[in-house]
């Protein structure tokens, strides 16, 4: 963060941080690929097509959220128009490696076609990475998609940040206050009919288990991969998820389906890992889990459920607090070899009748063998698919029995069931994400502290003993009062006996939330805070205590360090100890506590600032929940007393 004139000559950019997200992106949009220079014709062809596909879906999916093609701003109609003109230049070059792939050319030709297609993607001669403007345009399309529930669902929150915005702009008095918008959102959150919500559905797991196949399946859609790959950018064509031999998704792939009863589905096609060490983080996997933010995760898998796996499983669980399901896909290869064993004739030989016959206890067996892990743990609520691209001599003719499905039905029918609670759950995460967004572009970045004073007489007060706390709890009741967290000091506050307009509105909500989950006490007498539970919670982070610092004499008003991290209280005591042995040694010494003091106290303000912050996202969680529940009843009690 930049703030309070930190660095001299403005922000700095850190490139090492540059270099290692592009090292990411490059691993993540399969550019290794290009460098190839064996890059055979069938090869270049799939992976222009699986750009295509790629480049299209986005288009596609934001031009959906963004049907009014005249209210669509600057930079994401710019975002759009940059997507359909690069997929229009890798249509030619697609077509001229469909020439190469069926005709007798020489080797130069694909060379030359391998060439032009790198610099398309990568922009010109002298980017610094493969792929650099292929990576830029999707990632930007993707920013713009994760943008637009916000704007759909919450309209009065929008204009409330531009406004925001634009006076932090062209006016020195920081006007943005806490209570506006959680009442802002609560009115958004109001006009919301969870009935018309869609889920988010993601499915994830290891490149080539037929992640993407599945997607396709459970959508039903009956456009085929090749089909769509010849088709424009429009409305009425529903783009398949791509699928080929290897590395498919190359970024998160949104699809928003209905089926015939109305229900509304986001399916989430999540890019595979390629990481199987289960010491690692999966080349940041879990990251693109999170990014990913669905309400129902779908871990699908091939032979046995392996330790990362089950990794992958815990955080989606116990860390995002989500529900995920297990399927187990490609079961056809053991299908197979199972009929031949138990039945002693190859499927493909033995008559439909005798398949049908033996095709119950077969799929049985199936079920029997893959219900367990690696370790020889029994799973439950196992899925069986049969959901791929290759579809061959070997496995064409189960493909096209009615028993091949497995329990596809089952699990499509299951998806579109899903209990309200998921909806819920999707609207509070849209809420909180919004509140998220405004806090910290209007307040964390927006509200520049002006520190130095406060560094000053910091370092002044240090000649005294713990005298430095003062302009500490100075600088925070400024922060506090400047985002309408209080409307005055705490000492005027118990002068008057004036009633907080902030923790009055949220105590209305009748709360309760576990006391560990705050890192400042500013807004804890707001709500009622649960007994705290011997299992730690695992969204609270580093736990916190509080702890008085010194009395200090300001009219009878305990100054109080808000919250001090428990691993550093011993320290922070040594060393003001250590300044009261430096008094008594001499004044030089002391001279260099004060300049110590000034620069801490600096750094304890931006520390406060950044957890006051904390807690302000904290709270909108359990604030959005009561909210829609408060509002679902009120919709219930209306439809009974029409009826």
């Amino acid at each position: 963060m930049y703030c309070g004139h930190k660095y001299h000559e403005g922000p700095q950019i850190n490139n090492l941080l540059i270099d290692l997200l592009w090292k990411q992106f490059y691993l993540k949009y399969g550019s290794d690929l290009l460098n190839s220079l064996n890059i055979m014709p069938g090869t270049l062809l799939n992976d222009i097509s699986c750009r295509m596909t790629h480049v299209q879906r986005l288009v596609k999916y934001i031009k959906k959220k963004k049907p009014d093609a005249c209210s669509i701003p600057g930079k994401i109609k710019s975002s759009i128009e940059r997507g359909i003109q690069l997929n229009n230049d890798l249509k030619e070059i697609q077509i001229t490696a469909k020439e190469i792939q069926t005709t007798d050319r020489t080797d130069d030709y694909l060379q030359i076609c391998c060439d032009k297609y790198r610099r398309l993607l990568s922009g010109n001669d002298e980017a610094k990475t493969n792929c650099e403007f292929f990576i830029e345009i999707c990632e930007t399309l993707l920013y713009h998609i994760e943008q637009a529930d916000f704007e759909t669902y919450f309209p009065t929150l929008k204009r409330l940040m531009a406004d925001w915005e634009y006076s932090l702009k062209t006016k020195e008095n920081f006007e943005p206050k806490v209570i506006k918008i959680y009442k802002s959102f609560e009115e958004d959150l109001k006009a919301v009919d969870l009935a018309n919500l869609a889920c988010r559905v993601g499915f994830f797991g290891n490149i080539s288990v037929g992640k993407s196949s599945l997607v396709n399946d459970v959508r039903k859609n009956g456009h085929s991969y090749t089909d769509v790959l010849d088709a424009e950018i429009a409305p009425h064509i529903e783009i398949n998820s791509p699928v080929s031999v290897g590395k498919s998704t190359l970024c998160q792939l949104e699809f928003e389906h209905q089926y015939s009863d109305g229900k509304n589905v986001v399916f989430v096609d999540i890019q595979g890992s390629t990481d199987y060490d289960s010491n690692l983080k999966s080349g940041n996997y879990f990251d693109e889990l999170k990014k990913a933010n669905c309400e129902l995760y779908i871990l699908v898998f091939q032979d046995r459920l392996t330790d990362i796996h089950k990794k992958w499983h815990d955080y989606i669980v116990n860390v995002l607090h989500r529900e995920c399901w297990l399927v187990r896909n490609k079961v056809d290869d053991l299908f197979l070899r199972l009929f031949r064993e138990d039945v002693g004739v190859e499927f493909n030989s033995c008559s439909e009748a005798k398949g049908n016959k033996f095709a119950a206890n077969i799929i049985k067996r199936v079920r029997e063998q893959v219900s367990y892990d690696s370790n020889g743990e029994k799973l439950s609520n196992l899925y069986l698919t049969f959901s791929s691209s290759e579809i061959n001599d070997y496995n064409r003719k189960l493909s096209e029995m009615p028993y091949a499905k497995f329990d596809v039905e089952t699990l499509t029918e299951n998806i579109k069931n899903l209990p309200v609670d998921f909806r819920k759950i999707r609207l509070q995460t849209i809420a909180m994400n919004a509140v998220a967004k405004i806090i910290n572009i209007c307040f964390r970045r927006g509200y520049v502290v002006n520190v130095l004073k406060y560094k000053i007489a910091a370092g002044l007060a240090a000649i005294v003993p713990f005298g430095d706390l003062i302009p500490r709890y100075l600088g925070r009741e400024d922060i506090r009062q400047a985002f309408g967290v209080n409307n005055r000091s705490r000492f005027m506050a118990w002068w008057t006996g004036e009633k907080e307009e902030l923790k009055d509105y949220l105590k209305d909500f009748s709360i309760e939330i576990d006391p560990n989950n705050f890192k400042t006490s500013a807004l804890k007498t707001a709500f009622e805070l649960r007994s705290t539970s011997t299992v730690p919670n695992v969204n609270a982070g580093v736990s916190f205590i509080a702890r008085p610092a010194a009395s200090a004499g300001i009219a009878g008003v305990s100054v109080t360090d808000d919250v001090i991290r428990a691993v550093g209280v011993g320290g922070i005591n040594a060393v003001r100890g250590v300044s009261i042995a430096f008094i008594v040694v001499g004044v030089g010494l002391t001279a260099a506590l004060c300049a110590w003091s000034a620069v801490m106290n600096g750094k304890q303000m931006y520390d406060y600032l950044n957890r006051l912050c904390d807690d302000m996202i904290l709270i909108s969680g359990p604030i959005a929940m009561k909210i829609i529940e408060d509002n679902e009843k009120l919709r219930e009690q209306h439809s009974i007393n029409t009826q």
